[in-house]
């Protein structure tokens, strides 16, 4: 079927949902749920489809309290950026109003009604504080009769997605099918350095150096300044040509590097770089026509190691051997990420210099394209360590004609610059790290890839949040400030597999929901249990994360898809295909639909379209809960 077409269906199929009669206006709702289901309340029905929205009921007391759940907060307030010690706050309370008129006459010391919202959701009002703390306040206006909840008047953060405009073309960073390149083909979903779910673990590098062995960097560029080490001089680096402090970039090759290392992220304009906060020292080894001296080379290693670099991106190389260099970079304390080069050849059989020398401080990269093959540049072998996305990258440029200051280039230098920007990541979270710590950290977890078997000695392409959750303490269901949509991938151990695992989060006074088909909305209580494949309304005041113990032998296990909606979530820890993961119910699901909790409001449908249809080929998260629309029953496994 035409796609546009099968969109203009879908359309129609929720503006039918829009029609029902609603007990309350649309305007009371959580406002993400208005991008996709337009019935508010719980479990709307009309025929055989139960509109799921985020939830807004909440507990009964007795849920909270067997939870233990705490409402205390410290959340942004629209207004006012609330401490713990803060003396003024606005409120929100919602009451019953079957049960209460209003709560105008509310006597609370400190506590004043401030306007009455209840033409945009019955029961709604809105509560300012003087002189009383926000937790407290919260806690007496929550004691009322009549008073369904009472939480911080939130201001909505945004994510760990960045907002810079030109992040589509990113494909290596992002790669969900989409054109990424005017008049070039658009790539296969998944193929890139799985970095979306690596950056709600951490998008800075912190204190960690990244040097720029390189043509320099336009260190004046607005995605590169904020970003840029500084000197105890002032300097960002060093030009060993010129022997001075001025390291500007006269070619771009090292600019577009250290763009695509760490271009400032999430700043609301052009790219974001594998680090969205990070230190980029500039040091011009490399002249204007591209081509550099290995004594300059060493001299600009030897000014990386005086300023304690912490990683050298080498996006350079040649087929000499040279045992000045090699005994420069053996001699360093620091991790080299080196170009494998792009003459198409084999590096086993006619070496490639730095990358091809075997010491334990160099990771050798080879490039990939937007499908997951070999970039038909690259060079290979086993020789060469890893393979990540180097065909077609855009960053950052030297200013160019008409000013355009971005551009896009081929090859293993934006490969190299690209691991080089994710080694940052992984070194701020264990300093102690060694180099080739981190080279066995990359290839033990890059993503195994048939056109890359036997081409690099991953026989894949990295995978950034497979290494990045390497470091978590503990399996963790990650949770942002607002409503959170989770599942958990594998059965629970005993003692670890009830609604007490949410006990800690605070949550405002809201409970952990459950939706089912065809009851509506279950607040959970700290006893029930949490099964997998399941999706799981959570709500937290703060940026949180609940740690998860699982079974040592978990048995298999099956969700039994009712006609209607159901909640879903993968049985797996690495994010799959939805037309994979629902293979066993192809014939009877219609479309999957997540929530981005850092966003607060539902990602675009996942359509299912048979195989081989772009859009079901979409991946699901691990972790993440789904709305799942099925046409009858069905069961899946896993």
């Amino acid at each position: 079927m035409n796609r546009c077409i099968r969109w203009v269906l879908i359309g129609t199929i929720i503006l039918l949902f829009c029609g029902i009669v609603c007990a309350e206006p649309i305007s009371g709702w959580h406002p993400s749920a208005r991008d996709y289901f337009t019935v508010p309340g719980v479990g709307q029905n009309t025929g055989d489809i139960s509109v799921p929205i985020v939830p807004q009921a909440a507990p009964s007391q007795s849920h909270a309290a067997e939870m233990n759940m705490s409402s205390s907060v410290t959340s942004e307030s629209l207004g006012n950026i609330q401490t713990e010690g803060a003396t003024e706050a606005r409120i929100l309370v919602r009451y019953n109003t079957s049960e209460v008129s209003a709560l105008a006459d509310v006597q609370i010391e400190g506590v004043a009604l401030q306007q009455d919202l209840g033409d945009a959701l019955p029961g709604l009002a809105l509560f300012s504080t003087k002189g009383r703390n926000e937790d407290e306040a919260i806690k007496a206006l929550s004691s009322l009769p009549g008073v369904l909840y009472a939480e911080p008047d939130y201001i909505v953060s945004v994510d760990n997605t960045p907002n810079d405009p030109e992040f589509w073309r990113q494909w290596g960073l992002s790669n969900n099918g989409q054109v990424y390149r005017e008049g070039i083909p658009p790539g296969t979903t998944g193929s890139d350095g799985k970095f979306l779910n690596a950056w709600d673990i951490s998008t800075s590098s912190g204190d960690v150096i990244v040097a720029v062995l390189d043509t320099g960097v336009d260190y004046t560029h607005p995605e590169l300044a904020p970003n840029m080490w500084t000197g105890p001089s002032g300097e960002h680096g060093y030009n060993v040509i010129t022997d001075t402090p001025d390291p500007m970039d006269d070619f771009g090759h090292g600019t577009h590097c250290a763009g695509i290392i760490g271009a400032s992220g999430n700043n609301g304009i052009g790219i974001t770089g594998a680090a969205w906060k990070t230190k980029i020292m500039a040091v011009k080894a490399i002249g204007s026509n591209g081509k550099a001296y290995i004594s300059d080379i060493i001299k600009g290693i030897e000014y990386a190691a005086a300023n304690n670099a912490d990683i050298i991106s080498c996006s350079f190389g040649g087929g000499d051997y040279s045992q000045s260099l090699y005994d420069a970079i053996s001699g360093s304390h620091a991790l080299f990420i080196c170009a494998a080069g792009n003459n198409g050849m084999n590096n086993d059989q006619k070496p490639y210099y730095p990358a091809s020398y075997t010491l334990s401080n160099i990771i050798g990269v080879a490039s990939t394209a937007a499908d997951d093959t070999l970039f038909p540049s690259s060079n290979y072998g086993t020789s060469v360590h890893l393979a990540a996305p180097g065909g077609h990258i855009y960053s950052t440029m030297i200013t160019r004609p008409g000013g355009n200051r971005y551009a896009y280039l081929n090859g293993t230098s934006q490969a190299t610059a690209l691991v080089a920007g994710m080694s940052a990541l992984v070194l701020d979270k264990d300093a102690d790290l060694t180099p080739q710590n981190i080279r066995t950290l990359f290839i033990e977890n890059s993503d195994k890839i048939p056109a890359l078997n036997g081409k690099v000695a991953a026989n894949g392409r990295v995978n950034l949040t497979a290494v990045m959750n390497l470091f978590l303490e503990k399996d963790e269901i990650v949770l942002k400030s607002g409503w959170n949509f989770v599942s958990v991938p594998r059965p629970l151990a005993a003692g670890s597999d009830t609604a007490m695992i949410f006990a800690k989060v605070s949550s405002g006074g809201h409970s952990v929901l459950e939706y089912i088909n065809p009851d509506g909305w279950k607040p959970l209580k700290g006893s029930d249990l949490i099964t997998i494949m399941t999706g799981y309304w959570v709500y937290s005041t703060k940026d949180d994360t609940v740690p998860l113990k699982y079974k040592n032998s978990p048995e298999p296990v099956r969700k039994y898809i009712k006609s209607g909606w159901n909640t879903y979530g993968l049985p797996s820890k690495e994010s799959i295909a939805a037309k994979t993961a629902l293979n066993s119910i192809q014939s009877i699901w219609k479309y999957v639909v997540g929530y981005d909790s850092s966003l607060q409001k539902y990602d675009t449908p996942i359509m299912n379209g048979g195989q081989g249809d772009q859009d079901d080929d979409r991946m699901l998260r691990p972790f993440q809960g789904y709305w799942l629309y099925s046409a009858g029953n069905g069961e899946i496994s896993g």
